[in-house]
């Protein structure tokens, strides 16, 4: 666990990802992100997903919501792809629709964890049955883990379980990154 972790203990109960956030695997995910690289996408789902295999087995994966400008903008959301391809590979149910944007976001680059928190405070709802279940949360990068908790705490809202976060990669601490 890290520092902040110890000091503000997240909602969710484990955080898993493949790679770090370092070249030149953010140059990867930028491609599959912002050109829409579907190749690339499938590529490093299939990474997460061979990181993943080993740990225990949830019985539902979930990804982050877009807003539905950033949805019209980007025309996929790259979060649901890789759930999608980790459900089909790992024999896990996928639920793209489980978890909804119900307000408006400021865009999160930039933002100490803090604020963050703040601007995803009451952003989504769930919209599936997850009571007693262990629900994975799919995403690309994982900075300061503020969606991922404020994700996790709507879905143990809603009844779940148990709550992992699975990550293409995960942006080192400040102290680390160069």
């Amino acid at each position: 666990m890290c520092g902040g972790c110890l000091a503000h203990e997240p909602a969710f109960d484990a955080a898993l990802a493949a790679f770090e956030y370092r070249f030149p695997v953010d140059r990867l995910v930028q491609r599959f992100k912002y050109s829409g690289d579907l190749a690339v996408g499938q590529w490093l789902a299939q990474q997460l997903a061979r990181r993943v295999a080993a740990c225990g087995k949830p019985d539902l994966l979930v990804a982050p919501p877009l807003a539905r400008s950033r949805l019209r903008e980007r025309g996929f959301n790259q979060a649901v792809v890789v759930a999608a391809a980790l459900g089909k590979r790992l024999g896990i149910r996928h639920a793209p629709a489980a978890l909804a944007k119900v307000r408006d976001t400021s865009p999160q680059p930039g933002l100490a964890r803090a604020a963050r928190l703040a601007n995803l405070r009451d952003a989504f709802a769930c919209n599936a049955a997850v009571a007693s279940m262990h629900v994975a949360i799919v995403d690309d990068v994982m900075t300061t883990g503020a969606t991922a908790h404020s994700l996790a705490r709507v879905l143990k809202a809603a009844g779940a379980a148990r709550v992992s976060v699975w990550a293409i990669a995960r942006t080192p601490p400040p102290a680390q990154r160069g």
